[in-house]
């Protein structure tokens, strides 16, 4: 999201909010045809940005898809992926089918890794670097392994109810995809580094064990006996942005996700999330979120599925 816009007013209408989609059937995930999702949205054609990950896989059909100021060929087997805030347009499409998945960070976050979540997207930011772009065309092989897993998430959305378990087995695939996903980008791109491998993977779970305790930096580069200046670089390598974001981005997912599943009033969450004082957790909520936690439980809590 580009800073100071907010997503719940209409002041920039190329900036969507999941909530503009009408045919959700799962709160935080959504999946459709492309063709379909074209006749439903139009206006997607344009360009606009979204606040929640996207992916699309084209099956066929040509044209081209420009993202920020790249421009890729769409042709059979091209999967898309497209990040936050990222600017992108359709032109030329003549019968493309393929298929749209969307989702919200909170949605993946509440059970797995945002680290995890951020190194697969680093890629979309890429291709000014040379590095790696974020439409690649897949072999017979790697479109096969990313369709299967696809099409169980698919057949878990239709499912969908809100007295089962469909949610969470959507999610597990989804967790599934996007190891598959970073695997296949990190082949092509060539960017692998088994010594920041093993850093990524361990700074993973410290930030999930510690980011509500521990926002302060120095932590993070004692644990790994490195320099804060070493640390910052390699997740701006691998992430597209330093580790004082991430953390700060953990720890107001984790304060979406109490405003929404608990009753907890916002002093008590803003006690809980380990802030100084009511006050401030409403100033920091406000300046990264765009809203104050109340208007954002008040917005939200509608949205949610009600369990009969």
């Amino acid at each position: 999201m580009k800073p100071g816009l907010d997503p719940y007013q209409n002041s920039e209408k190329s900036l969507y909010h999941f909530s503009f989609l009408r045919d959700i059937k799962v709160h935080g995930i959504y999946y459709n045809s492309f063709k379909r999702f074209l006749d439903l949205y139009c206006f997607i054609r344009k360009e606009h940005a979204y606040d929640f990950y996207s992916l699309i896989l084209f099956t066929q059909g040509s044209g081209s898809i420009k993202i920020k100021d790249d421009i890729f060929p769409v042709k059979p087997q091209t999967l898309c992926i497209i990040g936050p805030g990222q600017l992108h347009s359709f032109e030329g499409l003549e019968d493309v089918e393929g298929i749209v998945f969307f989702f919200c960070q909170d949605f993946y976050v509440e059970e797995f890794s945002f680290v995890r979540l951020l190194n697969v997207y680093s890629y979309t930011s890429q291709t000014g670097n040379n590095i790696c772009n974020p439409c690649i065309r897949l072999s017979d092989n790697e479109f096969a392994a990313i369709n299967s897993e696809i099409n169980s998430i698919h057949s878990e959305y239709e499912l969908y109810a809100p007295t089962n378990n469909s949610a969470v087995i959507i999610r597990s695939h989804l967790n599934i995809l996007l190891l598959k996903l970073t695997d296949l980008y990190e082949l092509k791109s060539g960017k692998s580094n088994s010594t920041d491998s093993i850093i990524i993977h361990s700074l993973s779970h410290l930030v999930d064990s510690y980011f509500i305790k521990e926002q302060h930096l120095g932590f993070y580069t004692t644990a790994f006996n490195i320099s804060e200046s070493q640390l910052n670089e390699i997740c701006n390598k691998h992430f597209n942005c330093g580790l004082k974001k991430i953390l700060q981005n953990r720890l107001m997912q984790e304060a979406r996700k109490l405003l929404l599943s608990s009753d907890l009033s916002v002093s008590e969450i803003a006690y809980k999330l380990n802030f100084e004082d009511n006050s401030y957790f409403n100033k920091v909520f406000k300046s990264k979120i765009g809203i104050t936690p109340k208007r954002f439980r008040d917005i939200h809590k509608k949205l949610l599925p009600q369990k009969p």
